[in-house]
């Protein structure tokens, strides 16, 4: 089993066309073909279902398709760091952030205009996943609260939580809601890693407000649908609400309370982890918010 039999495989598993895959491999279809066939027999089980041109994932591929994903990014995380040290001009930096946030989005596209040698690897569903590992990013935007306070960051901005409602339900037409007016209402709500909800769930709890979780998701493009699709109610960071607002099936509300907030924070890895690309992601971020990182510690992790 090679690397190569592990990239075919899953741009074959994910384009499910194998000329398709072919072309995007820059290889020819039969190539693509005997390698998959070889992959086959020496796990000694087909992979695929073959459905006219398409060919779809069966029972074993699925399982394969994960544990081959997961090899190929470390690998590749790997091949980034080794291309680094040895002096390459090109440099990947991973960021991670809590949602879809539209004003570091607006940092990091200028950031790239400007350095466009260094590839932006962005993971945009840290909500969902504990525990964090703090090392993988270069630069992580996360609430300053809850499990994330255990890291140094430096504070960026505050932000209100906005309430999404369907179109057609009865709040659509306000123009704010008290606390009060959520009592007792069926909730969509972002899963917080196995066990935990994210905020505001612990807020509405501490007010004793009677919420109903009718849902939990872990992905916040599948929160906006769930919302839209009248399921229930949700809590949408400003930040992350331009998709909600582009939606025409949701309106979003202010929520009358001053509680009804979060607070966040850039971190950055330590000093002596950063690459060079790092340290000149970090200065222009930094310059960028007109942050004070001048320490050169406060914004490390």
């Amino acid at each position: 089993m090679t690397f190569d039999q592990m990239r075919y495989f899953v741009t074959a598993a994910q384009l499910q066309n194998l000329s398709k895959a072919a072309e995007a491999l820059h290889i020819s279809q039969p190539s693509l073909s005997r390698s998959i066939a070889r992959l086959e027999e020496e796990l000694g089980t087909p992979l695929f279902c073959r459905q006219g041109r398409r060919v779809v994932l069966n029972e074993p591929g699925s399982r394969l398709l994960s544990s081959a994903q997961t090899m190929l990014r470390e690998l590749d995380g790997v091949l980034t760091q080794l291309h680094t040290y040895a002096g390459g001009a090109d440099a990947r930096l991973s960021v991670g952030l809590c949602g879809p946030d539209e004003p570091v989005s607006a940092c990091l596209a200028a950031f790239s205009a400007a350095h466009p040698q260094v590839t932006l690897d962005l993971d945009c569903s840290i909500e969902g996943r504990e525990p964090l590992d703090i090392n993988q990013y270069d630069l992580l935007l996360c609430p300053a609260a809850g499990d994330y306070q255990r890291f140094r960051g430096i504070p960026l901005r505050e932000e209100r939580y906005l309430l999404a409602v369907p179109a057609r339900h009865p709040l659509a037409e306000r123009s704010g809601i008290l606390p009060r007016d959520l009592a007792g209402r069926r909730f969509v709500f972002l899963r917080r890693g196995q066990m935990g909800i994210a905020d505001p769930y612990d807020l509405c709890a501490g007010l004793n407000l009677g919420l109903r979780t009718v849902c939990l998701t872990d992905d916040r493009e599948q929160h906006r649908q769930l919302v839209a699709s009248g399921i229930g109610l949700g809590f949408v960071p400003e930040g992350c609400a331009g998709p909600y607002r582009a939606d025409p099936a949701l309106r979003l509300l202010p929520i009358r309370g001053e509680k009804f907030c979060r607070r966040l924070m850039l971190c950055f890895k330590r000093e002596k982890r950063l690459s060079a690309a790092g340290h000149t992601l970090r200065a222009f971020v930094l310059d960028y918010f007109q942050l004070n990182g001048a320490d050169g510690q406060s914004g490390t992790v």
